[in-house]
């Protein structure tokens, strides 16, 4: 059974974003059967400045739907070439959820961009999600085994859950089968850029009947592993 939660969402604070806005996410979660819902727009520059108006309507929702639907607050925020977050630490503090994610890799030598930036960022410890792993900006990374586990090691060493991520269909399977065995802290998220994609787990479930994990067997990244956090 896959937890009742979709830790990566995002709304009308995303200019990537479509036809979503904090409420209809909510409104849609609820639907869903979904319990905790974070909404985790870019965090791309160190004080983005829609985050005032974002707090407001968040907490507009939060108090509409309350004790029917967990709304966190969070960002997804992208990792430098330094492994460090592109946005202000004291801001990430005041987030429920942290989602880290690489979105640009030199193209000349992706793998050993990705890789670094990785290493550093899972080392460093800001992030509590590891978002869409082996893409890299719409980019596919298939990384070796030995470096596969490695930086694994390193999330499982810091707490830090890994996301299978429909709206990028990802991570690459041999990389989810490792983190699975490896007993890594798995989040079925939807990084949800239109309301077709929020809270929908279909994608999650294929990938894992195709791979032949049984959703059983994953150690998921459960509402009392997101209670610790808050």
């Amino acid at each position: 059974m896959l937890p009742k939660t979709d830790l990566h969402v995002h709304s009308q604070f995303s200019p990537c974003a479509e036809d979503v806005t904090i409420e209809k996410n909510a409104e849609k979660a609820l639907r869903k059967g979904i319990e905790i819902l974070a909404i985790t727009d870019h965090g791309v520059v160190k004080r983005p400045r829609w985050l005032a108006k974002y707090f407001h309507e968040l907490e507009k929702v939060r108090k509409k739907y309350e004790g029917e639907i967990v709304i966190l607050s969070g960002m997804e925020v992208d990792i430098l070439d330094d492994g460090q977050p592109a946005v202000a630490a004291d801001i990430l503090s005041n987030l429920d959820i942290v989602v880290g994610s690489v979105h640009r890799v030199d193209p000349s030598r992706p793998l050993e961009c990705w890789y670094k930036k990785m290493k550093k960022a899972l080392e460093s410890g800001w992030l509590h999600v590891l978002g869409h792993p082996t893409d890299a900006g719409w980019r596919k990374i298939d990384p070796p085994v030995e470096q596969a586990l490695e930086l694994l090691e390193i999330a499982k060493s810091q707490g830090i859950a890994v996301e299978m991520n429909s709206h990028h269909k990802d991570p690459q399977p041999n990389f989810l089968k490792l983190a699975v065995k490896a007993g890594i802290k798995i989040t079925p998220n939807s990084d949800a850029h239109n309301l077709r994609e929020v809270a929908d787990h279909t994608w999650h479930i294929q990938l894992l009947k195709r791979v032949k994990i049984d959703p059983n067997e994953v150690n998921w990244f459960r509402e009392e592993d997101i209670q610790k956090l808050l």
